[in-house]
């Protein structure tokens, strides 16, 4: 428990506003300090009241039918599913249901690990800074909705809830309303309500932490791999112009853009090798990624509109991705394509890569692995283009 609270005072120190950060993340992490501040000492309440609930617990045995929260944005959400085979490799009969924010549906469709996906709409993810909304209808049809949502999953009867998010808004109060044992991380809030705490290293790799929800039910994932999923492959809009890159240089946080010259010589460069280019973004983007583009727009294609389907075939078939810390870049690694990854250490942080003194409270969930290539977003271009195009 002491160790809970020693993490919990440095996330509480690393809401304060740092010049790296733009101005939404200033003022969301402003906001969490306070947050923060009150919400504390009911965790010390709870921990002194609930304690008992954690005293020798063993492993969860056999579970036949299991339930994963990732009420997350999009890249959050497809970076928790490198758990599904680990997990199955282990349970092959057991059922595991997904509980996910209603625009994140396209990301787990197909997916042969997965039993049933039920959706939750958080008020406060739905508030961010920064990032598309989604319509909901107000949040009376929200809570009516999250009710009927909660009355279906009591139904199931889930031998495990496994809450995966370990920094607000990660509450723990509507997961104990399901029933069944509770796995969640020790630093997420209302921890206390938990049963069984999954260790949360502040200085360790973001997949590493995920692999401790999974000791309750008799899983070390000690030699396990991060390998996201993606099976709902849609018509790659592409296809016929091999080869080709795709380029996804958009960031809805300027900390993680990289220099917008630079992206304009690496498009040159790949026009060079006769490399096709895909540069992709959402609605709104155009005019930025115009500014990336040299004036010969010579095998560059523009798509800001694509279905996650069709997004997921066009990375899938490409040669290589470059692209900032973001959504895109964990569809690549789940595609298998080899990633080039513009990161920001000194505002998020990354493993060997931030110094101690970095906020922690922003960090980075690319993986570290085979396929993605971590590229400072100071690199320069030379450098840059000799780890890419090579």
């Amino acid at each position: 428990m002491i160790r809970k609270h020693i993490k919990l005072f440095r996330k509480f120190l690393g809401n304060i506003a740092r010049p790296r950060f733009g101005w939404k993340k200033k003022v969301t992490k402003l906001l969490k300090f306070p947050y923060l501040l009150i919400m504390w000492p009911i965790e010390v309440l709870g921990d002194i009241l609930f304690f008992w609930k954690r005293a020798k617990r063993s492993a969860i045995k056999d579970p036949r039918r299991i339930l994963i929260v990732k009420i997350d944005q999009f890249g959050d959400v497809l970076f928790s599913t490198f758990l599904l085979p680990i997990i199955k490799r282990k349970y092959p009969n057991l059922e595991i249901d997904y509980l996910v924010n209603p625009k994140t549906k396209p990301l787990l469709e197909k997916n042969p690990h997965i039993a049933n996906v039920y959706f939750w709409e958080n008020i406060l993810l739905l508030s961010l800074l920064g990032r598309e909304k989604a319509k909901t209808g107000g949040i009376f049809s929200i809570i009516r909705k999250n009710k009927e949502t909660l009355r279906l999953l009591k139904a199931r009867t889930y031998d495990a809830v496994i809450n995966t998010r370990s920094y607000p808004p990660s509450s723990n109060i509507p997961w104990r309303r399901i029933g069944g044992p509770l796995i969640a991380f020790d630093i997420s809030e209302q921890s206390f309500l938990a049963d069984y705490w999954a260790d949360y290293d502040l200085d360790e790799e973001e997949w590493k932490n995920y692999l401790n929800l999974l000791r309750p039910i008799g899983i070390d994932g000690t030699a396990a791999e991060c390998k996201e999923e993606f099976f709902n492959l849609g018509k790659n809009p592409m296809s016929g112009k091999e080869p080709y890159a795709v380029i996804s240089p958009v960031s809805f946080d300027p900390e993680r853009q990289w220099n917008d010259e630079n992206w304009k010589k690496l498009i040159k460069a790949m026009q060079k090798k006769n490399i096709g280019i895909a540069v992709t973004g959402i609605k709104g983007h155009e005019e930025y990624i115009d500014r990336l583009l040299p004036e010969d727009k010579k095998g560059v294609n523009i798509f800001t509109s694509l279905s996650l389907p069709d997004f997921g075939a066009l990375m899938a078939g490409a040669r290589f991705f470059a692209g900032i810390d973001s959504f895109p870049a964990h569809l690549a690694i789940a595609c298998g394509t080899k990633a080039f990854i513009f990161v920001s250490p000194g505002a998020y942080f990354i493993k060997n890569l931030s110094k101690k003194r970095f906020a922690v409270d922003a960090r980075m969930m690319i993986p570290a692995i085979r396929t993605a290539t971590l590229l400072d977003v100071k690199i320069g271009f030379e450098e840059a283009e000799k780890a890419i195009t090579s």
